[in-house]
């Protein structure tokens, strides 16, 4: 084989492993990493609208109409979200175990959770809407400031 069929060969090969490692890594982080960082920033969301619109569930029905309807389509938003993120998520199982990712259970809970929040802006007892939340921070691993 001559120098220059070499080197051709060997520039060949390079190319095609760096578009073999290219496109695994586009895989990976397509599959893999961006729906559980969607996932973070969900629960990150999540955490700031539970302290935005503490006031409506605090004090259920007391407030203004149209920030109540605001809270409940919010909360209920990030309800479904919640669910539908959870299930994008690859490995969820394997996330869970190395402590990166609530378990699917716990995110169901909160999603469950949320929904029964934004259920009760209108009309609710605030001491429940406060044991919902809480249950809401322990299956999300946040903390909302009362």
């Amino acid at each position: 084989m001559s120098d220059a069929m070499k080197i051709a060969l060997t520039s060949a090969l390079t190319i095609l492993g760096g578009v073999i490692v290219f496109t695994l890594g586009q895989l990976i982080e397509r599959f893999y990493i961006d729906p559980v960082h969607k996932l973070f920033l969900l629960i990150g969301e999540i955490a700031d609208s539970l302290t935005f619109y503490a006031q409506y569930y605090s004090s259920p029905g007391l407030l203004d109409r149209a920030g109540m309807d605001e809270a409940q389509r919010v909360l209920r938003q990030h309800a479904s979200q919640l669910r539908a993120r959870s299930h994008a998520v690859r490995a969820l199982g394997l996330w869970n175990e190395i402590g990166l990712l609530p378990s699917r259970t716990a995110l169901t809970n909160a999603s469950t959770n949320l929904i029964g929040l934004s259920n009760s802006i209108h009309d609710g007892d605030p001491h429940r809407n406060d044991e919902t939340v809480a249950a809401i921070e322990q299956a999300l691993d946040i903390e909302i400031p009362r």
